[in-house]
């Protein structure tokens, strides 16, 4: 073992970048676009037989029953994380102590959700500014969200800890199977049994419910050393403060694009009307695409920047800055080059032939879409600082990015209406790269490396 380690080793420190890139961040490109399958199927379904109106509920609804999957990577990281050290250390009792807590912190966050979620879920929406046949649609969707929330807790927390029990292999195939399920439940539940966005909702969290069930399995199996049982489930006070002190970033890191969109949302019905939240959604389902790969990119580059820094190779560690940084602009101006020349291909996708709902989402992605590549830009850079541990600039870069641009948001909805709500994201993200870049420059001077 430890001869593979010491390989492993080495070639982070001396393989050529652009292997060890091509071969860290393909595999997490991958794992994060299936993660966006389950929105996306529902969005093209949704679109297609429920229209504008059915659209834009789920625009409406989906940030806010989005809070359930942030939870499952709050409880899930950090729970992993405190499980590989506690093995690291020789202490598998506590290890499985730490996994029996996670479970039981899943099962009551998700009662809780169950119970206070769906009984407050039309008063939530109202607050967002909905009404009428959007408000009603949107309900359907976000009751049953709340209602089976365990299963996309489950599902998110425990896909990391099998992954982090040595299953990564088994965690993708259990992903695509299970955003599978969800397209063939979409077709049943919307198009076969017309129950239109309560339909979308059940199917989601079936799917769910299959995907954490498999991951779960395993744990209750006797093919672990981390098998839970009854004891375990127990609650100790300690355990749980840590599992959410540690895995606290996650869980902001999952609302990042849930607040985006809630705040959007918030900005067009002030400003606007409903089809310009259901324009907003078929943006944001393309946006969704491209913002899962920056995050693949940024998240595969990660374990190269933190080992070549603490190895002292800041040379490897610039180097692979700017080789994440040239991919993540050549995908942002593909995308450009795609939504700019074909925007009508984007909208038949998600909404399809519209004619009330084309030209709003149309205008809003050629107004919305040139700040893509910031978007990836700050995505890579954040993982960079917090890679190399220079926490006080990661922070910056989520943190008050989403301070700024609410900020931007809102004076933008009032001085130029919809197109200052379009304008906005792209604005505030200028903003936030031309400070990175100063902050790249002392970094660079701090560890003594020419940019």
């Amino acid at each position: 073992m430890s001869t593979d380690i010491s390989n492993h080793d080495l070639a982070l420190v001396n393989d050529p970048l652009h292997k060890l890139i091509w071969r860290y961040t393909v595999p997490t490109i991958l794992s994060m676009l299936v993660t966006g399958i389950y929105v996306t199927i529902d969005g093209m379904f949704v679109g297609h037989y429920l229209g504008e109106t059915g659209l834009g509920g789920m625009m409406l609804a989906y940030p806010v029953g989005a809070l359930l999957y942030a939870v499952g990577a709050w409880l899930g990281m950090g729970g992993a994380a405190l499980v590989s050290i506690n093995l690291g250390l020789g202490e598998v009792s506590k290890a499985r102590k730490i996994l029996g807590n996670t479970f039981s912190l899943c099962v009551i966050s998700g009662t809780l959700f169950a119970i206070f979620g769906s009984y407050y879920a039309r008063d939530i929406l109202q607050l967002l500014g909905a009404e009428g046949a959007v408000l009603n649609s949107a309900e359907d969707y976000l009751f049953w969200y709340f209602a089976l929330g365990h299963f996309p807790i489950i599902s998110m927390a425990f896909t990391a800890l099998l992954r982090n029990d040595g299953r990564p292999g088994f965690v993708t195939g259990i992903l695509i199977f299970g955003g599978c399920l969800n397209a063939v439940l979409d077709w049943l539940f919307i198009v076969v049994f017309p129950y239109g966005l309560v339909g979308a909702a059940i199917a989601t969290m079936l799917s769910q419910a299959v995907t954490g069930g498999l991951c779960l399995q395993h744990f209750f199996s006797g093919n672990t050393r981390l098998k839970i049982n009854l004891e375990q489930m127990t609650l100790e006070l300690d355990h749980c403060f840590n599992i959410l002190k540690t895995g606290l970033p996650s869980f902001l890191m999952n609302l990042y694009l849930s607040i985006v969109l809630t705040l959007h949302n918030i900005a067009f019905l002030w400003v606007g009307s409903p089809i310009h939240v259901a324009a907003y959604g078929v943006v944001g389902y393309t946006e969704a695409f491209f913002y899962l790969i920056f995050e693949g990119i940024a998240f595969g580059t990660q374990p190269i920047f933190s080992f070549n820094a603490g190895a002292g190779r800041y040379d490897r560690v610039f180097k692979t800055l700017s080789i994440a940084f040239g991919i993540s602009l050549v995908t942002a101006m593909i995308g450009l080059l795609f939504i700019y020349t074909k925007p009508q291909w984007m909208v038949y996708i998600f909404a399809g032939d519209n004619p009330l709902l084309t030209p709003y989402a149309i205008e809003g992605m050629r107004l919305y879409f040139w700040g893509l590549p910031m978007e990836g830009l700050l995505l890579v850079g954040a993982s960079f600082f917090q890679a190399i541990n220079y926490a006080k600039e990661a922070s910056i870069l989520t943190t008050a990015k989403l301070i700024l641009i609410a900020f931007i948001l809102y004076l933008f909805a009032w001085l130029f209406g919809v197109t200052g709500v379009w304008i906005s994201l792209a604005s505030g993200s200028c903003i936030l790269v031309i400070w990175m870049f100063f902050a790249l420059k002392r970094v660079s001077k701090d560890v003594g490396i020419k940019i």
